[in-house]
Order: C-alpha cells, then sequence, then structure tokens
C-alpha cells in the first residue's frame, strides 16, 4: 500500500491538466452578482437592481511546481502519448517543496432576489472536486523518480507531513444580504451563505514521518508511519459508484464584505465607483464519510524488498483491502488505529480584493488567496494554491476586457485574458502564457458561464431631493467629508 500510495504522489505531483478553482481575474462586475457569491456572500447585493438567474457556470485549474509541459501535448490531441522527458515535459528545477493542485467547481442553477427591496436573497448549486498533493522536498522528489539512477542508490529519503488527498462533493447554498449603507459617497454591503454539504467521495494518505532507502533495484528499508483513509468508491468500477454518496449531510458557512467610495458623485446619472474594496471568509466547514475497511493508521516497517514486490499486484485485483491484508500476514504492516469514519474539511480560504477606478473606464483590480485549510495529524486536507493576482481591464458598460497578471503560490508567473460581455463571461489565468512562453507550462485554467438579469424598471431610477442649500452648495466639500450631511429625501433603487 505504501509504495502505491507514493506512487499516486508522485502522479499526483506530475499532473499539468485538471478542472477548477476560481474566476481569477473577473471583474467585480455590476451586472449580476450570483456567478461569484460562492466566492464572496457580499455580492448577493448586486441583485438589488433586478431578479438574477444563472445558466451555467464552470472553472478549470490546475498547477504543479515540479514538472513543466511542452504546449503541444496539451493542445495537439494527435500528440504521441509516450511523452519524453526533456522533449515533451521537463523538470522544473526550484528548491521549493514539490506540490500539485487539481480543482474542479461547476456552478449549476442558481437565482438572486430581492425582498421588500432591503434585503437580497440567493440559492445556488455546486459540484466540486479537489485535489491536493505534496510536501516533498525537491531532493526526494528526485529520489522518487529516478529509480533507475544509480546516483540514488543508497540515498536515505525522509518524508515528514507528506500527503495526498482528493474530495468531490456537492453543495446547495443559501445567501442572505442587505445593504448596510447607501448614500452618495460609499456603499457597504455584507453577506453570508449557509451551505449544506453532500460527500460522494474521499480519500486521504497522510505520514508524519516516514523513512525510505533504496538498495539498487530493491527496497533496503521503508520505515515509519502511514495514515490512509479512503471510501469504497474511490476505486469505482463504473460511473454509478461515483454517484453513490459514501459521506453524511453537513453544514459549511462563508462570510463576506464590500465597501465602495464615490467622489463627485453627479445625482443626475449612473457613475462608477473609484475605489472598491471586498474580503471575504470561504469554506468553513468538513464533510463526515464512512470509511472503508483497510482505513487505518499503520506502523510500516519492511526491509528489503523487491521494488515491483511492494505495489498492487494480479492477485489483488486491485482491491486495497486485498492488498492490505496480504501486507499485514507478512508483518510489512501493523494496525495501530482502525477507523470506521473520518473528516474531510473544506479548503478554507481568506479572499479579498481591491479595484481602483482611473476615469476613462480603465481599471486596476488586485487579488488574493491566502489558503487557510492546513492538516491536522490524520488527513491530508484539499486546499487551494495561494496566488496573488492584478488584473488591467478596460470597462465600459457591458463589455469589459482585462489582462490577470498571477503568481500562484506567489512564486509561478501566469499571464492570462478575462472577457465580458453582458450576461456572458470567459476568461484564462494562463492563455497567453501558454503562447508565450510554449514549453514553459505548469499551471493551466479558463472559466465561462452565462448569468442573466431580469431587471426592474422602476429599480432602475434614482430619484434625489436635496435641501435647500442645492447640490451646487459652497459647502459641498463639508459634504464630501461627512456622509448624511447632505440630507436626502425620496431615494430609491
Amino acid at each position: 500500500m505504501y509504495k502505491r500510495y507514493i506512487t499516486a504522489i508522485t502522479i499526483l505531483l506530475s499532473t499539468h491538466l485538471g478542472i477548477a478553482q476560481q474566476f481569477i481575474g473577473m471583474p467585480n462586475t455590476e451586472y449580476t452578482g450570483i456567478q461569484q457569491v460562492p466566492y464572496n456572500p457580499a455580492f448577493i447585493n448586486n441583485s438589488r437592481s433586478g431578479v438574477e438567474v444563472n445558466v451555467f457556470g464552470a472553472s478549470i485549474f490546475a498547477a504543479n511546481n515540479a514538472y513543466g509541459v511542452n504546449s503541444r501535448m496539451l493542445f495537439n490531441p494527435a500528440a504521441d502519448t509516450n511523452a519524453v522527458e526533456g522533449k515533451d515535459y521537463f523538470r522544473l528545477r526550484n528548491s521549493q517543496y514539490k506540490k500539485a493542485w487539481v480543482n474542479a467547481d461547476i456552478l449549476g442553477p442558481a437565482v438572486s432576489f430581492t425582498y421588500k427591496k432591503k434585503y437580497q436573497f440567493g440559492i445556488y448549486t455546486r459540484f466540486r472536486t479537489i485535489v491536493n498533493a505534496g510536501k516533498v522536498k525537491d531532493t526526494l522528489f528526485d529520489v522518487l523518480t529516478n529509480e533507475k539512477n544509480p546516483y540514488y542508490y543508497f540515498y536515505t529519503a525522509q518524508f515528514d507531513k507528506t500527503g495526498a488527498s482528493a474530495h468531490m462533493f456537492g453543495e446547495i447554498g443559501i445567501t442572505a444580504g442587505q445593504m448596510l449603507h447607501d448614500d452618495e459617497y460609499y456603499k457597504l454591503s455584507a453577506g453570508v451563505t449557509v451551505k449544506y454539504l453532500m460527500g460522494f467521495a474521499a480519500m486521504s494518505v497522510y505520514t508524519k514521518s516516514l523513512g525510505y532507502k533504496r538498495d539498487n533495484d530493491s527496497i533496503g528499508y521503508i520505515k515509519g508511519d502511514l495514515t490512509a483513509l479512503y471510501t469504497y468508491n474511490t476505486n469505482p468500477s463504473s460511473i454509478s459508484d461515483l454517484t453513490q454518496r459514501a459521506g453524511k449531510g453537513s453544514l459549511g458557512l462563508d462570510l463576506g464584505m464590500h465597501y465602495e467610495f464615490y467622489d463627485d458623485q453627479d445625482p443626475n446619472k449612473k457613475t462608477n465607483y473609484r475605489f472598491a474594496l471586498s474580503a471575504a471568509i470561504t469554506d468553513i466547514g468538513s464533510v463526515s464519510y464512512v470509511a472503508d475497511k483497510g482505513s487505518a493508521l499503520y506502523d510500516v516497517k519492511t526491509g528489503a524488498t523487491e521494488v515491483h514486490d511492494i505495489s498492487l499486484e494480479d492477485q489483488d485485483k486491485d482491491e486495497f483491502t486485498l492488498f492490505t491484508a496480504r501486507k499485514i500476514a507478512d508483518a510489512s504492516l501493523t494496525v495501530k488505529k482502525k477507523y470506521e469514519k473520518f473528516n474531510i474539511g473544506l479548503p478554507t480560504a481568506f479572499r479579498a480584493s481591491a479595484d481602483y477606478n482611473f476615469g476613462e473606464h480603465v481599471f486596476l483590480q488586485a487579488n488574493t488567496l491566502i489558503n487557510l485549510r492546513g492538516n491536522n495529524g490524520k488527513v491530508y486536507h484539499p486546499g487551494y494554491a495561494s496566488y496573488i493576482n492584478i488584473t488591467p481591464r478596460y470597462d465600459h458598460g457591458s463589455v469589459k476586457i482585462g489582462m490577470p497578471i498571477t503568481f500562484i503560490r506567489f512564486r509561478t508567473f501566469a499571464l492570462g485574458t478575462v472577457f465580458n460581455l453582458g450576461p456572458f463571461y470567459l476568461g484564462s489565468t494562463t492563455s497567453l502564457s501558454s503562447i508565450l512562453l510554449g514549453s514553459n507550462i505548469s499551471n493551466i485554467d479558463v472559466y465561462t458561464g452565462l448569468t442573466l438579469k431580469i431587471s426592474n424598471a422602476e429599480k432602475k431610477a434614482r430619484e434625489f431631493t436635496y435641501d435647500y442649500r442645492g447640490y451646487d452648495d459652497p459647502n459641498r466639500g463639508l459634504r464630501k467629508l461627512i456622509p448624511g450631511f447632505l440630507k436626502r429625501r425620496n431615494y430609491r433603487y
């Protein structure tokens, strides 16, 4: 089992295609907010001007810092499947811990609306798959991936807090929001989402400390601990196995706020904010699963063994439980603690953005995501790749064109494009990088969707009636500094 999982980690770390994380670089558009509610519940307040309906939305994202891939392997279906290292793909030389992320995020039917012109509500459906692996030192990664290289014979590798996990689940979110303040100069809104989580399948392999040494073509020894947790359908025999829920229902929580500042507000026409700030903490919670047979904390101890002898063989019929039983019988594995259930945490993250209006339809937006999900000593929790993003864009009515510049894990550079045309949006963090850098692709993503707004003509109108001083009063500067000094009557949206 331990060899299988070490191999699984290696495969995951070499992954270069996957499905997704979030809409990196997408503007906080006022057209609709329901498609961005999963990333900040405060955006539900965009529905004040009309009912919003999400038709579809999907995001595709994968990244790693172990391998780069030639672009022809990604975009040419006829490319040779027998990839050659150094030609079709190559190792990224860096001293970082090797990690990889492969995530899927599909936003299903969703709707938002306003209640009594004061409260905003929304409900959405979402399906997600999150794969995470890593914390393998650069030198140890070379040992794992160079079994035939004599240079790495008799090398002792020590893995500490290393693992891999995969989590597939769905959610139904109910969002409530309110505009806490709204006058001529600034707006402040907040939102909260409570979501019902439905776990479908999950697995986690984690070691606090595991030593590994290879002698020539044999393993000198493997010694340490290994926690293996998985549901019965992680090795599915058919698609129907994946549609069955191996997890229990649970609740999750998102919290968010959004602020907009306006200067030189003209009451006779709609004007854009000078700058906007938003922050959110998303995916607070976890999903409980029923563990399959063989899920346990193992003490691993084995002497010299042929490398091929410790992998799954035909006699195991690709079943973890059969392999485990065989290794327990030959004393390679000792069960320290069995698990009948386990929890997989959601990819808890802090998200923040700032958007500045330079005028003439030119904006500059900065976004960041910081992963807050760690490991609890038993489970290697799925998490997102932290990043910082800067997106300059041209924003004119329903047309928005941007160029996101992203540093994934604050190191790996990616250059992309994003495009909005009314209800339709399409973007990629890495599209330009793929074209310009070609053979240096270590991450890839794309997102798209369609969200409609059914506007209320009456809500579009804004009526302002000012006190006797009038809008051009010489005290206007004072009124800007003290919100509310300029009295407003019959204001509506």
